[in-house]
């Protein structure tokens, strides 16, 4: 290159280029679960203008979901070898079903032991469920 030539210019599709790149680098499942976290601050800051209880309830509720999410955000990532496919179909669901079953047990845990406030329990946990539902629609490799 002359000293006397511009550097090349970085184009638009570059910078789609590596958007790309960076979220194929994270799975959807831990995307998921990132979304959850930011959820499971910003809610409870919101609930704090209600009430400490409110605020702690919502919290509470965050914990709930992101907990077997992480847990099965980390099962999905697993790599499948060649011929494994079935095996890990099999992995995969058991991993849901123990989702599912944790999720119910820290709900059972929460109202015995800490009785949040439903409204701000489960209006936290609405929101971090759409967070799933929502996520086949920012998913880029779909």
């Amino acid at each position: 290159m002359d000293v006397d030539e511009a550097p090349p210019r970085v184009s638009e599709s570059d910078f789609g280029a590596r958007n790309r790149i960076i979220e194929r680098s994270v799975p959807l499942a831990f995307r998921v679960v990132a979304a959850q976290g930011v959820l499971a601050v910003t809610l409870p800051t919101m609930f704090l203008l209600v009430s400490r209880a409110h605020a702690l309830s919502s919290l509470l509720a965050g914990i709930v979901m992101i907990a077997p999410n992480a847990f099965f955000a980390w099962r999905v990532a697993v790599d499948v070898p060649a011929g494994q496919e079935m095996s890990a179909a099999r992995g995969l669901m058991a991993s849901a079903i123990a989702k599912q079953l944790a999720t119910v047990a820290l709900l059972i845990i929460a109202f015995a032991a800490l009785r949040p406030d439903p409204l701000s329990f489960f209006a936290t946990m609405i929101a971090m469920q759409g967070v799933v539902w929502l996520a086949p629609f920012f998913d880029t490799d779909a």
